[in-house]
């Protein structure tokens, strides 16, 4: 922006403040007009972040509805269990007892048929590095903001599912005889215990993550629907599915057999 000096000397005081008006007046259209583009562009960055971010939810809410399925994981880990509790052992001190394979693969939570993918926080991410988090409204930051958090949780829950999954693995390799999709087990007490270990620890670190999943999914809802109120979110959340007591004991110990 320049500002011209007058053509001719200011010959009185009116003429003095009538520049001085006309300067001030340009400096302040000059700013409006740049503030104005810049609430314009924002405005636009703004619109498609959210758009993102709701397509992003889109495609999460179809990631988590795959993911659901490892809920047929608790079948193993329950028939595991029971089989263990109501055990004994032979004449040979062995234990002998046949169940299907394990349902996931060692280094992962994909079963057959099932492969497990972990929802995306990409475009928050990427967001927040360059700083067009702060366009978003505190409100709706915050619903981001949680679900970032959940997010967080269940990658961290997904890792200690997939290290259970892997003793399990480890287990039926070195122990049970393949025969089609069913595995023939002979074991020692102590080896039996060890399985029905590693079947309780899958099963608990299962049921965490499909309970995260679940949550994750309550968050991704309000985002697709645009129903941004942190508080009615933490509701849903709230509302989510969590096993019982009674499901947590429905597996007879073996020690009060």
């Amino acid at each position: 922006m320049e500002i011209h000096p007058p053509q001719h000397g200011i010959q009185s005081w009116r003429e003095f403040l009538l520049h001085m008006t006309t300067i001030v007046l340009g400096i302040l259209i000059a700013i409006g007009l740049e503030q104005t583009v810049e609430w314009v562009h924002h405005r636009q960055e703004r619109t498609l972040l959210q758009r993102e971010l709701r397509e992003e939810a889109e495609k999460n809410r179809a990631i988590i509805a795959e993911d659901l399925r490892l809920a047929s994981m608790e079948t193993w880990t329950s028939d595991v269990m029971k089989t263990v509790a109501a055990a004994h052992a032979g004449r040979d001190g062995k234990i002998r007892f046949e169940l299907p394979r394990v349902p996931c693969t060692g280094g992962s939570l994909n079963m057959p048929g099932v492969p497990y993918f972990a929802p995306s926080e990409a475009v928050w991410t990427a967001a927040r590095e360059s700083g067009l988090t702060a366009l978003i409204p505190a409100p709706e930051a915050r619903v981001y903001a949680r679900l970032q958090h959940n997010v967080n949780l269940l990658n961290a829950l997904r890792d200690r599912a997939v290290i259970t999954c892997d003793e399990a693995v480890s287990l039926q390799r070195r122990l049970a005889v393949p025969h089609g999709l069913i595995r023939e087990w002979a074991v020692t007490p102590e080896q039996a215990e060890k399985l029905g270990d590693a079947a309780g620890a899958l099963d608990t670190a299962t049921r965490a993550v499909i309970y995260r999943l679940r949550v994750v999914l309550v968050v991704e809802d309000a985002i697709v629907k645009r129903e941004l109120d942190p508080d009615k979110m933490i509701e849903g959340i709230s509302a989510v599915y969590q096993p019982t007591d009674e499901e947590d004991y429905s597996v007879t110990p073996a020690e009060s057999k």
